[in-house]
């Protein structure tokens, strides 16, 4: 009777696992992000990230915490150090790559056309992502990315890494209706900073339906 209750258990574990995933058939947006390999730890990191990243699912007003979903949840022993910026200084630290992880995420989000709650660009540009598209992280300093699904429907978060590419896909339940473009302005330089501003535009059977500013973003220029 045990090994019988134990079997039936383990089937319908099974069934709700394949429900749920076909339950979020529809492609809401993607983004895609390269990093190298075999230099430091920061592909481990970024796998790593990407792994408790994986199937989150972003239920409606729900806010998402990148610190309290991924961060937080990582421990020590699972990152390695690698090159990241600390305030304006590049140093080699535990977890860099995360914060790819976390720009990478912060781009599919605006494409999704969810709402930004909270984010913050690195001090100076990285070199895997366009500025006015990254979203640092940091317990430490208290930086986090936050974000929530603003429609009815409940969204889930795909993350993959392949070979050096880094691949994060929003999936929806139900079909987008709403087209989303984003627009990231050439940097303007102004004295020892570099400004861009992103805009998202959002459209409905072609016709547009407002415009808004994400973000004005500021960098240092590299030394």
């Amino acid at each position: 009777m045990i090994k019988n209750y134990i079997k039936i258990v383990f089937i319908l574990i099974f069934l709700n696992s394949i429900c749920m995933a076909d339950q979020f058939k529809y492609k809401w947006s993607s983004y895609t992000t390269y990093f190298q390999q075999n230099i430091d730890e920061r592909g481990n990191n970024i796998e790593t990230g990407a792994k408790y990243l994986d199937g989150k699912i972003l239920f409606p007003r729900v806010i998402f915490s990148f610190n309290n979903e991924i961060t937080e949840k990582i421990s020590d022993g699972e990152l390695g150090t690698a090159s990241t910026l600390i305030g304006d200084k590049r140093v080699l630290g535990l977890g860099g790559g995360l914060c790819q992880v976390s720009s990478t995420l912060y781009a599919a989000v605006l494409y999704a056309g969810l709402s930004i709650f909270e984010r913050k660009p690195h001090s100076k540009l990285v070199s895997y992502i366009p500025p006015g598209l990254d979203a640092t992280v940091s317990i430490d300093e208290g930086i986090d990315l936050k974000f929530y699904n603003p429609y009815t429907c409940n969204l889930m978060i795909k993350s993959e890494v392949e070979g050096n590419s880094l691949k994060i896909t929003i999936l929806g339940t139900k079909p987008k209706v709403r087209e989303i473009k984003v627009y990231v302005a050439k940097t303007i330089k102004q004295e020892q900073f570099l400004l861009t501003t992103t805009t998202r535009t959002v459209f409905s059977s072609g016709k547009e339906l407002f415009s808004e500013i994400v973000s004005r973003d500021k960098y240092l220029i590299p030394e």
